[in-house]
């Protein structure tokens, strides 16, 4: 059923849709109904391309602008650059040389989770993000987000002042309408404030808000996360009482079960590290680990393992209680018989590796 806030007109979508011929993307209703909010609000997001954007392009004129634009590539090598004068240092720095890079030591943060880092600047500017190789999280490596954040420092598009609704207003004005907020809320102890974050694990980050609290008793403090693993947070916490998390040590196991789990594309690139370190073979070690990978939709895990099994999505709860099972999990019963000499090979293989197995 449509949202009662939504403003796109499905009548008129329903008639776009019977008079397209051909092939037609688009990431969102809003963008096929070509409605003047979603424009409204692209053009807003993205105000330097906007000027670019066209009603639409149609593969004859695709060809045309592609054609175009490979024959005046061709003239940028005719160019005659302008003449540019290099401007020394008055009091050049101690630590800087041209041309030589400086490395500093960082961390970068998803979900709660610290990577490792070495930022690589020239003169000034960060050129290369790399892993730090003597942090425990990354041992050198990095992930695509890691990467990504060098290009994201550098986006034209990126925020360069406070909004307000939509408005832009001033740093001095942000301040005033806080501290007009908190001065009126502080007799009720701040009942009316609420703090929204990301997940905090700055020591300094978390002292602030702990005096502000004391100050402010009765305001909360949240923390979120738009893309967060809140289904393992609900599991241990029926589990263990609390929302623990579970950091696991592939680099010690010898048989590994991921169920539906993405273990190498899950931004921890420590147990990437680990699983491949246990998956080397030599003369000295010759007992590599074994990888088993249920899952509904192909994945890097799937792809790296020994052994995949491809399911519908229904069937996993089914396969869980059919494994726990096998395991001889105190309680654990199913009826589930499908795919059961694969499961039942898999579990014999666990239980003679029990106490070096993670699933």
């Amino acid at each position: 059923m449509p949202s009662k806030d939504s403003k796109t007109n499905f009548a008129l979508l329903r008639d776009k849709i019977l008079q397209k011929s051909g092939k037609d993307y688009w990431r969102s209703v809003e963008e096929f109904a070509d409605a003047p909010e979603f424009e409204e609000f692209a053009r807003a997001e993205y105000p330097q391309q906007a000027e670019e954007w066209e009603d639409g392009l149609s593969r004859r004129n695709f060809i045309k602008v592609m054609g175009a634009s490979l024959a005046l590539a061709g003239l940028s090598g005719c160019v005659i650059q302008p003449a540019e004068k290099i401007v020394p240092y008055v009091s050049q720095p101690e630590e800087l040389v041209p041309g030589k890079p400086l490395f500093y030591a960082t961390a970068m943060t998803i979900r709660g989770e610290a990577t490792g880092l070495l930022a690589k600047s020239n003169e000034g500017r960060p050129t290369k993000i790399e892993g730090n190789p003597e942090h425990p999280q990354s041992l050198g490596a990095t992930d695509v987000l890691a990467q990504a954040s060098l290009l994201n420092m550098y986006d034209p598009d990126r925020s360069q002042e406070i909004t307000y609704r939509g408005n832009s207003t001033t740093w001095q004005n942000f301040m005033s309408q806080i501290r007009a907020g908190i001065d009126e809320n502080r007799v009720d102890g701040g009942a009316g404030v609420r703090f929204l974050t990301e997940t905090v694990t700055s020591p300094t980050l978390i002292a602030q808000m702990r005096q502000i609290l004391t100050e402010l008793p009765n305001a909360r403090w949240y923390q979120y996360e738009p893309v967060n693993c809140d289904n393992a947070t609900a599991g241990a916490k029926m589990s263990f009482g609390s929302p623990a998390k579970a950091i696991y040590k592939f680099d010690q196991a010898t048989r590994i079960l991921s169920l539906d789990k993405d273990i190498f594309s899950d931004f921890n690139v420590r147990y990437t590290k680990d699983f491949n370190k246990s998956r080397l073979y030599s003369e000295e070690k010759t007992d590599i680990n074994r990888l088993y990978a249920i899952e509904t939709t192909m994945t890097l895990t799937g792809a790296k393992a020994d052994h995949r099994l491809a399911v519908k999505p229904s069937q996993m709860p089914e396969i869980a209680k059919a494994i726990a099972a096998a395991l001889g999990v105190s309680g654990a019963t199913s009826t589930y018989t499908e795919n059961a000499q694969w499961i039942q090979a898999m579990a014999r293989d666990l239980q003679a590796n029990r106490g070096k197995s993670i699933v």
